[in-house]
């Protein structure tokens, strides 16, 4: 015998992200052969729900919070030839509508990235939104999307003899946020 899975109770709310259980990343392929990843950790915004339903997303990452597995290759994307940091200390995610068929989103938006915005399209879904042991509540949301990193002025490559290059020009977003409401 199965159980039918609970239907999704979204209460109205304005959420803080959680920085310490969200996790916002890239994905790109190195060299034609693997999948690379990156994650920001230093990431805050808010997520607005009325209705039932995902109405609002805003989030920012802080560029030097990267982490990947190398401290010369994270130095080289905080460079000029990636993120450039310095002059871009933050990326920015602002969406400009949602759509949410149950659990299930589309979330249309601008994506700001060393200084340049562009439209992205994220599609994904509510994981869940329930108690924490504090006496919060929280949602949980997942998304992704692709962009090529070229629109926003990120073109360092590397030619390689094979005819590939070092780093794929589509990017892959992967992001998995938990938010609390306030």
């Amino acid at each position: 015998m199965t159980t039918a899975a609970p239907s999704l109770v979204i209460p109205d709310a304005t959420w803080a992200l959680d920085p310490v259980h969200s996790s916002v990343g890239f994905e790109v392929k190195h060299l034609g052969v693997a999948t690379y990843r990156g994650n920001f950790p230093g990431v805050s915004g808010a997520i607005t729900t009325e209705g039932g339903t995902v109405t609002a997303a805003d989030g920012t990452t802080e560029i030097k919070s990267l982490v990947t597995q190398d401290q010369n290759l994270t130095g080289h994307l905080f460079s000029p030839d990636f993120f450039d940091a310095d002059n871009h200390p933050t990326g920015r995610f602002v969406a400009t509508s949602i759509q949410q068929d149950g659990a299930d989103l589309t979330i249309n938006g601008d994506l700001t990235l060393r200084g340049v915005t562009k439209p992205a399209t994220l599609t994904g879904e509510v994981e869940g939104v329930g108690p924490d042991p504090y006496g919060n509540t929280r949602i949980g949301i997942s998304v992704s999307g692709k962009i090529n990193r070229t629109d926003y002025g990120i073109n360092w490559n590397a030619p390689l003899d094979n005819g590939m290059v070092a780093v794929a020009e589509s990017v892959k977003l992967v992001w998995h946020v938990e938010a609390i409401a306030q």
